[in-house]
């Protein structure tokens, strides 16, 4: 009996040798919270009808051109489970391949009652377990128990998670004792976290780092919270809050308190989660220099997972060996920095290339940074995960912002306790006030005037709220400065490689203490490293104003208060769809008399725009995923829920998506040097051959814009485009050196 095809050494793969193979794994995955014999069992019956005789000689025949076999496996194990009464097995037997379902889906499996037993006892079914008594008889006589928190009358949020858990052991088992197999070795299993010696390295290059840089005038309140984040690791596991100003050094204090809490506790890994792509590459960057090994030889510590990119599990892909690539799969390494997509789209996700990794972040330290940056509609779903994490999967979670969003005021939190890792922020704020604001809300300022002011000014940021703003901005501002004066421009318009050249242009800038005015949208909130004298915001909610102050006077050398925040209500000005609620129940908690920053103030406004939203109300998002989550339907959860009866379209404004609209990723030809344009040309020939090399899309990403679909979809802007491989295409339209991808409706904001 056979479960694959002959491997590139010409052996086949014997079914007892993976169903055990992938049994003994599944068990191994699951035990850290408790369901190690229930997966085992899911391992070793899931694949149980290859040995079925048609399905074997359907092997035998499509194995010189490596083709599908295309009949049923799978319902053998489903059925066998629900004459076992342990319906989680049914659901993670069914979903191996196409991911989880729903019950409906999973009962078509049996036909109708008649025939499904008739098969059970006479057809191909009944056949298969005659030879499977033999061949595995484990396979019977170890019938595991039904565990009491997944029985249906246990609750049903958390009961829902065990299966996703369970199912997301089987797909990684069974993936990893398939690809040994293909490859002629043994499974890759990377080594848990040894936080008492990452401990080590990570204080000793921090000690080395703060030493040879130069004394600044924040270096006290960074070791501030540094300290009190080493002391409260020291605290049980469960849910603590970082909360500091911006420019205070969140991202290390975040990191020796997980790691010190990790060697306390024992825990397995360390997860940092980030809103954005821009953050993931800079915190991953941080988190290298202090973890990795020096020798280049030896294995990686820090694993960075994101992708502009998303290729469906039908897509054709190489074989690739870098760990990179494997631990990403499966996020089987020590320390992990990703996006809070990435995080919550597995965690609430179906298929199994998404949820392979979700029984790794048991027993970990889960780091969520700028945590105000989470979707509001989906919150009281994040809590409600947050909650089963931490109370049923031993994970201790940090929340990490300067503008902490009222979380623990949701149904999900308000019996668990958020203890604060740094004593009375309040005074802490206080101590690091860096900047004085001033308002200009009536009468209404042009975008114009206020570019024209940012211009007076020797160095000085201006963040709007569109990327249309920020290129009317932009060009006004090349138009009325001298050319002593640098005029930059930031936004996701431009790729990662243009942003990043131009940060690094405006950093050298201002080191050198020459004239620049960058024009930026919200992106330059994102934890970027800036240090302005002077800095201007249009109107928007408060957390973002105070993520601009932080890049003002942010090393304190002006004193206390010694930077200027400009925030505009200009009468031209664009807003994202979901700022003007946010900005009208700000304007009841902040203005001259109450800055942003005021974190009393800030638990109320995020109190009332929970209310003002109706974040937890009937008809909310939230809701509708909780009642497909409360009847297992993951179809609904990922999709949204049928329109109607008998109706095939879905209400995709109730699935869980944290982004609502959807993006194709572009590859644009940035700057035209020599040495990126080889890389582009050498990447897309590779994704574009016979056999796609998807190693090229990591190589691709700096030179990858997000457009919206329905805009890609545009007439005016599809014959530009030119696909690739997956949803990712190459732009052919015009790239400005200044503010990136050039679109002819300019009076449309286009870009994500």
């Amino acid at each position: 009996m056979w479960a694959h095809s002959k491997n590139q050494f010409g052996v086949r793969h014997r079914l007892e040798d993976h169903l055990r193979g992938t049994a003994d794994l599944a068990r191994l995955f699951a035990s850290p919270f408790g369901l190690g014999e229930l997966a085992w069992w899911t391992g070793i019956v899931h694949d149980g009808g290859k040995c079925w005789q048609a399905w074997q000689d359907k092997l035998l025949l499509v194995e010189p051109t490596n083709g599908r076999v295309g009949l049923d496996h799978k319902s053998f194990g489903v059925q066998l489970a629900r004459r076992h009464r342990l319906r989680p097995v049914e659901f993670a037997v069914a979903g191996h391949h196409g991911g989880l379902t729903n019950q409906g889906q999973v009962d078509a499996l049996f036909g109708e009652d008649a025939a499904a037993e008739e098969r059970l006892r006479s057809g191909p079914w009944a056949e298969v377990e005659k030879i499977l008594r033999v061949a595995l008889p484990e396979m019977f006589a170890q019938i595991p128990v039904m565990p009491v928190e997944l029985d249906d009358s246990a609750e049903p949020m958390t009961r829902e998670f065990l299966l996703r858990f369970l199912f997301s052991c089987l797909v990684d088992a069974d993936v990893l004792d398939t690809k040994a197999h293909v490859e002629g070795g043994r499974p890759r299993l990377g080594p848990d976290l040894d936080a008492p010696a990452l401990l080590s390295r990570f204080l000793a290059r921090r000690a080395k780092y703060l030493r040879l840089r130069a004394p600044g005038a924040m270096d006290g309140h960074r070791q501030r919270l540094f300290a009190a984040a080493i002391a409260a690791a020291e605290r049980e596991p469960g849910i603590f809050r970082l909360t500091a100003p911006t420019g205070t050094a969140k991202t290390i204090a975040a990191a020796g308190f997980a790691l010190k809490h990790a060697a306390l506790h024992g825990k397995r890994r360390v997860i940092v989660a980030v809103p954005f792509i821009t953050i993931t590459e800079q915190n991953a960057a941080v988190y290298r220099d202090l973890l990795d090994p020096e020798d280049p030889h030896a294995e990686r510590v820090v694993l960075e997972h994101h992708s502009h990119v998303e290729i469906n599990d039908s897509d054709s892909s190489s074989q690739y060996h870098s760990w990179r690539r494997l631990a990403s799969e499966n996020w089987d390494a020590p320390f992990i920095v990703t996006t809070t997509v990435q995080l919550f789209e597995s965690l609430f996700g179906r298929t199994q290339s998404r949820m392979r990794k979700l029984h790794r972040i048991a027993d970990s330290v889960l780091v969520l940074d700028e945590v105000q940056a989470l979707p509001h509609d989906l919150l009281p779903q994040i809590a409600d995960a947050l909650r089963i994490l931490t109370q049923r999967f031993g994970v201790t979670v940090v929340l990490s912002s300067a503008t902490q969003p009222a979380v623990h005021a949701l149904d999900p939190l308000k019996a668990l306790e958020s203890r604060e890792i740094l004593p009375d922020p309040e005074s802490f704020f206080a101590e690091c006030q860096r900047v004085k604001y001033d308002w200009r809300l009536k009468p209404k300022p042009s975008l114009a005037d206020m570019v024209n002011e940012a211009a007076t000014h020797r160095q000085a940021l201006m963040v709007v709220n569109t990327v249309r703003d920020a290129r009317t901005a932009f060009r006004h501002a090349q138009n009325i400065t001298s050319d002593e004066m640098a005029v930059l421009h930031l936004s996701t318009g431009m790729c990662p490689a243009h942003r990043k050249s131009a940060l690094r242009a405006v950093q050298r800038i201002l080191a050198d203490g020459k004239s620049v005015l960058l024009i930026s949208t919200s992106l330059i909130e994102a934890g970027v490293d800036l240090n302005f004298p002077v800095a201007f915001r249009a109107i928007g909610p408060p957390e973002s104003l105070a993520q601009v102050a932080g890049r003002c006077n942010r090393e304190g050398d002006l004193g206390q208060r010694g930077g200027l925040v400009i925030i505009f209500d200009s009468a031209d000005g664009g807003f994202p769809p979901s700022y003007p609620t946010q900005i009208e129940v700000a304007h009841m908690y902040f203005g001259p008399d109450s800055d942003p920053e005021n974190q009393a103030a800030l638990d109320e406004y995020f109190r009332e725009l929970y209310g003002t939203l109706d974040i937890e109300g009937p008809g909310s998002t939230s809701k509708a995923i909780r009642a497909s989550r409360s009847r297992w339907d993951f179809v609904a959860v990922a999709d949204g829920p049928l329109k109607a009866t008998g109706s095939t379209q879905r209400k995709r404004e109730l699935a869980f998506r944290m982004i609502n609209e959807d993006t194709v990723p572009v590859v644009v030809r940035y700057g035209g040097d020599h040495s990126g344009a080889k890389i582009i040309d050498r990447c897309l020939q590779a994704l574009r051959g016979p056999y796609p090399d998807m190693r090229m899309l990591r190589d691709l990403q700096p030179y990858i814009v997000n457009l919206r679909r329905s805009t890609a979809r545009a007439a005016d802007v599809a014959p530009h485009l030119l696909p690739v491989i997956g949803d990712l295409c190459e732009w052919y339209g015009d790239y400005d050196d200044g503010y990136g991808i050039a679109l002819d409706n300019e009076g449309k904001d286009y870009l994500w």
